[in-house]
């Protein structure tokens, strides 16, 4: 085979190529990569924020049962205090439920668009 200088350039042009071929290849893959790495980040975040908001009426129904628990074993029994009690955790009951559901609805949100549930609906029909 001849070491013509075309035969040569032509080589040159091709490699050239397939280099700036790879290095696109290379930049959408980093692209994409610290696009999941982003949207992670962001999912922490609102996990954290949910987990949270979540946590302080749980902790305030277990701190007023705790309280009623108290009050029904001492020797004086303040009924409208338990009431009171009862009622904060009722009250909170409802905060934590109203969170569950907020959850449920991202969740099902989430699974529309990727097309989860319809998935899944395939695979219980088979």
């Amino acid at each position: 085979m001849p070491n013509s200088p075309s035969l040569l350039a032509t080589l040159v042009v091709i490699q050239l190529v397939l280099v700036a071929t790879l290095i696109a290849q290379w930049r959408r893959g980093r692209r994409s990569l610290n696009l999941v790495t982003q949207q992670r980040a962001g999912a922490d975040q609102r996990t954290g924020a949910l987990v949270h908001e979540l946590n302080q009426p749980l902790t305030a129904i277990l701190s007023n049962a705790q309280a009623a628990q108290r009050f029904l074993a001492s020797d004086r029994l303040d009924l409208q205090e338990l009431r009171e009690i009862l009622e904060d955790i009722v009250t909170d009951d409802k905060r934590a439920a109203g969170i569950v559901r907020s959850i449920g609805g991202i969740l099902q949100e989430t699974a529309d668009r990727h097309g989860v549930n319809s998935a899944v609906r395939k695979e219980r029909a088979q």
